[in-house]
């Protein structure tokens, strides 16, 4: 079993690995790291995929260099600060017209991840690959995302990336659900779990997110991360995630945006 620290280190690390892929993959991307803070740009106007992640002691100094950096990109993005660095370094954001946000946001983690259990009924979930891209999109689409965002947020190469699985949930043979992982060094983390809003409650989410942990378990990683939505904290506490690396976050929006 692996030490609260060790545990703590792969949540961030996987957190920061999965901008790093969406980064990867967005041909507007591009990256920072000084001072041991993580900057990133996708180049999308939505603030959840540009921005600073700190989990590391640094200065204000680079912190401020860091929000400058993606500041000067003028689109959507927010900062998320490890809660045990709050104290020294949350005044910053907000000196940069980032609000605050109330709760923090809660970085879980499950180890070991165990066997999965089956389904409930009627709930199938399937692993993307092809021409089932399309399927995933549309079902993003249809959760609200544009579908020109969709395209450049999840292109062919990244769905195609070795290093990332993503996955499409199926009510009755209806795609109602999405989910991604994506493998870091010591974890593999699960992203983008989402269920239209028609087939909630069916436990879409759940066998979604459980198909996510299993490709982990599949590419030998014995820590699953993840974050989570306050709507979606007691599933994932249910399932036996717990939180280990809180962040605060702050959040600027692009004008008109309230995403």
């Amino acid at each position: 079993m692996k030490s609260e620290s060790e545990l703590v280190s792969a949540a961030d690390q996987n957190f920061i690995a999965s901008f790093r892929k969406l980064v990867e993959h967005c041909a507007e991307g591009a990256t920072r790291e000084s001072g041991g803070i993580f900057a990133f740009a996708t180049g999308l106007p939505l603030s959840l995929f540009n921005g600073t992640v700190v989990t590391q002691p640094t200065t204000p100094a680079e912190l401020e260099a860091a929000l400058q950096w993606v500041s000067g990109r003028s689109i959507a993005h927010r900062a998320w600060i490890a809660e045990k660095l709050v104290t020294e370094l949350g005044e910053i954001p907000p000196s940069h017209g980032l609000d605050r946000a109330p709760e923090p946001y809660p970085g879980m983690v499950l180890h070991p991840p165990p066997d999965p259990p089956s389904p409930s009924a009627g709930v199938t979930v399937a692993s993307v690959a092809g021409a089932g891209l399309d399927e995933f999109l549309d079902v993003c689409v249809e959760g609200g995302l544009p579908l020109d965002l969709a395209q450049r947020l999840f292109p062919p190469s990244f769905a195609g990336d070795p290093e990332v699985q993503l996955f499409v949930g199926r009510l009755d043979g209806r795609p109602v659900g999405t989910s991604i992982a994506i493998r870091s060094r010591d974890a593999s983390g699960i992203y983008n779990v989402g269920t239209l809003s028609s087939a909630r409650r069916h436990g879409i989410g759940r066998a979604l997110t459980w198909a996510a942990a299993a490709a982990g378990r599949a590419w030998g990683r014995d820590i699953t991360v993840l974050q989570s939505t306050p709507m979606a904290l007691p599933m994932y506490s249910d399932m036996g995630f717990r939180t280990v690396a809180p962040y605060t976050t702050f959040t600027k929006l692009a004008p008109g945006r309230n995403d």
